[in-house]
């Protein structure tokens, strides 16, 4: 649509302004002389001043970016000219300039005002501005690593808004504080990795120095120091209380899948899409995990027979665990998963007790009961503590894991066949 329109031989730059933002500016059209006869030029000179209506605009609509938005209007069109190499141009547009800098320095204050001419000179650049594309490159990955760089990328051009402000030092000491609010380690080497890929895309189409490498001197050596990290296992009193907490909220599935955790050691997502085809009489397979040793099979505890022989009779799907959906990811765990949070949470329990915590609880009841340390691996499937178990063995027998996992006594009440305390 052309923005321009001739009167006297002069041309103008115009804009008509929507009819629900007339009653707030006032105006029903914006009209400017470009001081030129020629056409050609009067389109060139145009892009910048109704950037700046345009910007007004969407302003009076509500939209905060907008200011950042003509910015970069007026950087196309400085760049375009400056290839052009026109003085006269170049003149044009620095008065047109200068007199939008000053309504910005009006309306939003002078540091705005000096951000606008950073960006439309060219010297500073939006961190954001080449977001979109980048996300377009990394499109072949899964949906949950993509939304996972999304977030922590999203996080990194929220704290810086140009990328020149992202120097090695300013990073370092964002890093540094991040750490200081409870950032562990772990997630600090996925935020700097997935960062380091969006500053690798910026390198490639030349929006950066190639020279300039502001996450390099960010390793997991340079944090502060962090107490360890890690899940605590929880006392086998405590997992009765989860189990017994849950019943009492009316949420049944919850209740069935602590004791399932507490007496297989299986990881939330394990027990969640446990298939019942995949549940015998005497134990359950895992066909789907995080590593290879975690593909088992694991015996159905002599506490855990009558909860798992009512699931089974009730089964209103394909799944052990009744009525839990897939959320975008895959993953039948999301949401039961977040019940477990918000119970242990009004129980007291702090962000180090996690379903995992089951997980460790078991295996400390198998070392304190004497099972070895490659027996209770092959029972939660970790990996194998000992090479030549790890690398020769083919696992110990059903019969003898059962035997094992017989061991483990949590201080259950005596308990019908609903799973409840009677």
């Amino acid at each position: 649509m052309s923005h321009i329109e001739q009167c006297r031989n002069v041309w103008f730059a115009t804009l008509k302004v929507p009819a629900a933002l007339r009653p707030k500016l006032g105006r029903t059209k914006f009209k400017q002389t470009l001081g030129t006869t020629d056409k050609r030029r009067a389109h060139i000179l145009a892009a910048p001043v109704v950037a700046h209506w345009q910007a007004i605009l969407r302003q009076a609509a509500g939209e905060g970016d907008a200011v950042q938005l003509e910015a970069l209007k007026w950087r196309e069109a400085i760049s375009t000219e400056r290839l052009a190499g026109s003085a006269d141009r170049m003149d044009m547009l620095a008065s047109l300039m200068a007199t939008k800098a000053s309504y910005i320095e009006d309306h939003h204050g002078e540091d705005a005002a000096l951000a606008f001419a950073a960006v439309a000179m060219g010297e500073r650049t939006p961190s954001a501005l080449h977001l979109d594309a980048w996300v377009a490159s990394i499109a072949h990955l899964a949906d949950k690593t993509k939304d996972q760089m999304k977030k922590d990328v999203g996080q990194l051009v929220g704290r810086f808004d140009t990328l020149e402000a992202m120097t090695a030092q300013d990073v370092r000491r964002w890093v540094d504080d991040l750490a200081n609010k409870g950032a562990g380690p772990a997630s600090i080497k996925r935020m700097v990795s997935f960062w380091r890929s969006y500053w690798r895309y910026l390198t490639s189409i030349d929006a950066v120095p190639m020279d300039r490498k502001p996450f390099e001197a960010v390793t997991i050596r340079n944090l502060p120091k962090v107490s360890k990290g890690g899940w605590s296992a929880l006392a086998p009193a405590d997992v009765v209380k989860l189990w017994q907490a849950a019943h009492a909220s009316d949420d049944a599935v919850l209740g069935d899948l602590v004791l399932l955790g507490a007496f297989t050691g299986a990881r939330i997502e394990e027990l969640s899409s446990l298939e019942l085809i995949n549940v015998g009489e005497d134990s359950i397979r895992i066909v789907d995990s995080k590593t290879e040793a975690g593909i088992r099979e694991v015996p159905i505890h002599s506490a855990l027979r009558s909860v798992v022989a009512r699931l089974k009779a009730g089964a209103i799907d394909a799944y052990l665990l009744p009525g839990l959906t897939f959320n975008k990811y895959g993953d039948r765990s999301n949401a039961i998963g977040k019940r477990f949070g918000r119970l242990k949470a009004s129980m007291g329990f702090g962000p180090r007790h996690v379903f995992h915590s089951l997980r460790k609880t078991l295996v400390t009841m198998l070392e304190d009961a004497g099972v070895s340390e490659n027996l209770a691996a092959d029972i939660v499937g970790h990996e194998k503590p000992r090479i030549t178990y790890g690398l020769y063995s083919g696992g110990a027998s059903l019969a003898t894991k059962a035997a094992a996992l017989e061991l483990v006594r949590y201080p259950l009440p005596t308990a019908d066949d609903s799973g409840r305390a009677g």
